[in-house]
């Protein structure tokens, strides 16, 4: 079983309870989408360290099935011998008798048994590249990493919160709504970033075609904590 990996886990389920007892009077569809996520993966981190049972291979021998002979009839006279011999072939070959071979059935194909694997998430080693912070070169990107006192759906315009909402969330206007007010609660971007990691590996942000968005969102966030 990897250890640092369930200990990972475990961690973050602690955080996720104490945000959900602290900050909400209820549990929200988000933080319990996330809380079956945190539970799935330490299960599947202990499952996958049993070995798995090989499907036994059986295999199939064909069967022979042999004709009965025919019972040689006992010579009983000479004269008889002798219109045998006159009804041979000429390959010296009784006519009518033909060479019997054992019918072969064909063999059946073995089945094997198809034990499916679990899909493993995103890990964060492969999210890890979306938190990389750029110093801003010039005054436009100073004016734009400008921390922010609030975090709310409309601190986005209009165009990002179409962009996020479609890439990031899967279209789910009530998620993506929902998470902005989780992430807007914390006190520490380091809360917020195993928040973050949590939503990247459910919603695939690691995906070439979710990269770039993903990378904008996270910026954003973190201007609420600078």
């Amino acid at each position: 079983m990897d250890k640092e990996k369930a200990r990972v886990l475990i961690h973050k389920i602690n955080a996720l309870y104490k945000n959900i007892d602290a900050n909400t009077p209820g549990v929200s569809p988000l933080e319990r989408d996330l809380m079956l996520s945190y539970l799935r993966q330490f299960y599947e981190t202990i499952a996958l360290s049993q070995s798995q049972p090989k499907a036994t291979q059986i295999e199939v021998q064909p069967i022979i099935e042999v004709p009965p002979l025919k019972e040689e009839q006992p010579i009983k006279e000479v004269q008889s011998l002798k219109e045998e011999k006159r009804e041979t072939g000429l390959l010296g070959r009784e006519r009518g008798v033909g060479n019997f071979e054992p019918e072969k059935k064909t063999p059946e194909p073995v089945v094997h048994e198809m034990i499916p694997q679990p899909v493993e998430p995103a890990s964060d080693s492969e999210l890890a590249h979306l938190f990389i912070w750029q110093e801003p070169s010039n005054l436009a990107e100073r004016l734009a990493s400008q921390a922010i006192s609030n975090l709310s759906f409309s601190t986005f315009s209009m165009n990002e919160r179409l962009l996020y909402t479609n890439d990031l969330f899967e279209k789910n206007n009530a998620e993506m709504e929902e998470a902005v007010k989780m992430l807007n609660n914390f006190t520490h971007f380091d809360q917020a970033k195993v928040f973050l990691l949590n939503i990247g590996r459910q919603y695939d942000w690691h995906k070439e075609d979710r990269k770039e968005a993903a990378k904008s969102f996270i910026n954003t966030v973190r201007r609420r904590f600078l």
